[in-house]
């Protein structure tokens, strides 16, 4: 954020700072042959975006690639890739094409700046317009010589990358084609953002660099794109081994809507299958029934009257008595006593009581350093101290 807010410090370009920018190019044309050599500046400023090294000397292999800004996690505000890419190039060493030979030369004419656009084009009668879009086609002319050196790793600063980006347009092209590094050297430092209008599941399959690398933009794009256009670039990708099955079903997932709503509304969620649980009924959670034993009272044998029932006196009956019936208690379990000290030594019978002799005063020692004083072992079960 620094270097960005370095950098913005002196723009736009003051009066003084617009002249020498105009005087320096205009020298540097001049002392290349002129308009012996370049119709103007414009076409001597082409000729040294192609021909100026595109190598840092001082830097190493892994080499930057940026494109436009984003907020970082935990900056207090969007910052410009270009100025991340820059940061990393100082203190890890990678090559970053503003920091390196052409990059440097072109930046010191300013070619972006309004003012130093409108003097040129006053000074050499150019068309505005060709002034205008300009430094776009001499940076895309330096970035293509700059992506055509990488022999190593690639480290892309960019959330995304768009289709008419110089990144999407010409450095990743030439990174991912037949004399480029290919797809497994690419990197991302920064996190690939979350995409509203796609499922979840298939964030981990466009955030996979392998693939990333190979997305624009505009290819998924919900304003700009349906997913019948977007699944035909998708299905084309070349995606390692262990995407395959993801980008199948991706594919699949897309083909079957005709809108991003359709993916990602509340009838996508509410096509879940329900889960329930099995209902529990009260039978089921009822205690089991203790059933008590039954008591039989014991038979009584009357004698057989000798005579006429209205002569003999009535029997009186034997008085019976239930037992009484005591639910069983059940058994607690046993409450085991602690192990003596002294239980993982047989046939050794451990003192009840010891002695602790007094500490020691503390005294020097030849380190300079007072002897600790030993502590008391933490008591055990059946030792008292």
């Amino acid at each position: 954020m620094e270097l960005e807010e370095a950098y913005k410090a002196g723009r736009p370009l003051p009066p003084e700072r617009v002249a020498e920018a105009v005087g320096l190019l205009h020298s540097d044309w001049q002392a290349a042959g002129g308009k012996d050599k370049f119709k103007d500046v414009l076409a001597f400023s082409d000729h040294v975006a192609k021909t100026v090294s595109a190598t840092s000397q001082d830097r190493g292999e892994v080499r930057a690639f940026w494109s436009w800004r984003s907020q970082p996690e935990g900056a207090p505000r969007e910052v410009g890739h270009r100025f991340l890419a820059q940061a990393c190039g100082e203190s890890r060493g990678y090559q970053v094409l503003e920091d390196t030979p052409v990059g440097r030369r072109l930046e010191s004419y300013e070619l972006w700046d309004e003012d130093v656009q409108a003097a040129l084009t006053d000074r050499y009668l150019l068309d505005e317009d060709t002034v205008s879009n300009a430094p776009y086609e001499i940076w895309d002319g330096a970035s293509a010589e700059y992506a055509k050196e990488v022999t190593g790793q690639v480290a892309v600063f960019a959330a995304e990358i768009g289709a008419d980006s110089i990144l999407g347009k010409t450095e990743m092209p030439k990174i991912l084609g037949p004399q480029g590094v290919g797809r497994d050297a690419v990197g991302f430092p920064i996190d690939f953002p979350h995409q509203a209008h796609l499922p979840a599941e298939m964030h981990d399959l466009l955030a996979d660099p392998a693939v990333r690398c190979q997305l624009r933009r505009e290819d998924y794009l919900p304003g700009g794109s349906t997913p019948e256009t977007f699944v035909a670039k998708l299905a084309a990708l070349d995606v390692p081994e262990h995407q395959k099955e993801a980008l199948a079903a991706a594919v699949a997932q897309l083909s079957a809507v005709e809108t991003y709503e359709e993916l990602t509304g509340p009838a996508a969620e509410n096509d879940q299958p329900e889960v329930t649980q099995p209902e529990v009924t009260a039978a089921e959670v009822t205690a089991p029934e203790v059933t008590q034993p039954e008591v039989t009272a014991p038979e009584t044998k009357v004698p057989a009257p000798a005579g006429p029932a209205a002569e003999q006196p009535a029997a009186e009956q034997p008085k019976t008595t239930q037992p009484e019936v005591k639910a069983p208690v059940p058994k607690q379990p046993e409450v085991k006593q602690p192990t003596a000290a002294n239980a993982f030594m047989p046939g050794v019978e451990m003192p009840k009581t010891i002695t602790v002799p007094a500490r020691r005063a503390a005294s020097a020692s030849t380190h300079g350093v007072i002897n600790p004083t030993i502590e008391a072992a933490p008591k055990s079960t059946d030792v008292e101290r």
